[in-house]
């Protein structure tokens, strides 16, 4: 069975007006299996036939034959190759796409667990505010839902270039470097290029530059490599700090940065995810 995921993602707000939508991921790879096996098998009739010939006419008509024979025979062996790789690459996505769907559940069950908390969690903060406190939201269970919830956004979208090198294989599926810096996403491009899919490749190249990408991977990979992003009560609203010699309270607004990830960051990894999946049926 090809797998497939089903999702509702919120273009207005988060997790009211849904649209679903269900992407077949493994049909292109199965088109491609298809053609390069029809490919293969002709090659080897074709080969065969030159086998025939060999048995005729002079020695020079008969050498040449059984060249053009073992040449037909050596592309076969190359569909072959390429043939194994797509399976591979096909048992590779299995699993993915049950795990697209679980990883977007995360996301909102974060987010939900963090609305529960939020009024307790601000409430705390202003009171500090108001005794002459650093107005942090020291709340554990407030900064936990909010890290979780861009943690595992955060690995939605870095689940695409490594989907989209099942496609292209520009690196070797075991390649451990495979991700958002610039040799995998300029070897992605120029394979998007190359099958004319010229939409996928500006898209691909646009999701990278996105600033709510770039925000979000600054502030993950921050917490996750460095240290963790305070959050402070600030003129009324929960903001992301920023470090200038000391922390200090940013422009950043929590809650609205989480609904534009969720409205319009995630609904760009599903844009990519069928634009590369739909050329199967083109």
């Amino acid at each position: 069975m090809m797998p497939r995921f089903s999702l509702d993602f919120p273009y207005t707000c988060l997790m009211t007006d849904t649209s679903n939508i269900e992407i077949v991921l493994t049909p292109r790879l199965l088109v491609e299996k298809t053609k390069l096996s029809a490919e293969r098998d002709l090659l080897l009739e074709r080969a065969s036939s030159f086998c025939i010939l060999r048995e005729k006419g002079d020695i020079c008509a008969r050498r040449a034959a059984g060249l053009e024979s073992a040449r037909l025979r050596k592309e076969a062996r190359d569909r072959d190759r390429k043939i194994k790789l797509i399976a591979e690459a096909i048992s590779l996505l299995g699993p993915i796409a049950p795990s697209l769907n679980r990883r977007l559940a995360m996301v909102h069950y974060h987010y939900n667990n963090w609305m529960a908390v939020e009024k307790t969690g601000l409430t705390a903060a202003r009171i500090v505010s108001k005794l002459g406190g650093d107005g942090y939201v020291n709340t554990p269970a407030y900064n936990a839902e909010v890290i979780a919830f861009l943690q595992n956004v955060h690995a939605l979208c870095d689940s695409l270039p490594y989907i989209l090198n099942l496609y292209f294989r520009v690196h070797d599926f075991s390649y451990r470097k495979i991700g958002w810096n610039k040799i995998t996403l300029n070897l992605l491009e120029d394979a998007a290029r190359e099958t004319g899919e010229e939409n996928l490749s500006t898209r691909l190249k646009e999701f990278s530059k996105n600033d709510l990408f770039i925000k979000l991977q600054d502030l993950v990979n921050c917490a996750k490599h460095k240290h963790l992003i305070p959050i402070f009560f600030h003129e009324g609203r929960a903001v992301f700090a920023k470090l200038d010699g000391k922390w200090l309270p940013s422009s950043l607004e929590v809650h609205q940065f989480l609904l534009r990830i969720d409205n319009e960051l995630i609904p760009l990894v599903w844009a990519i995810l069928r634009i590369a999946a739909e050329r199967a049926f083109k």
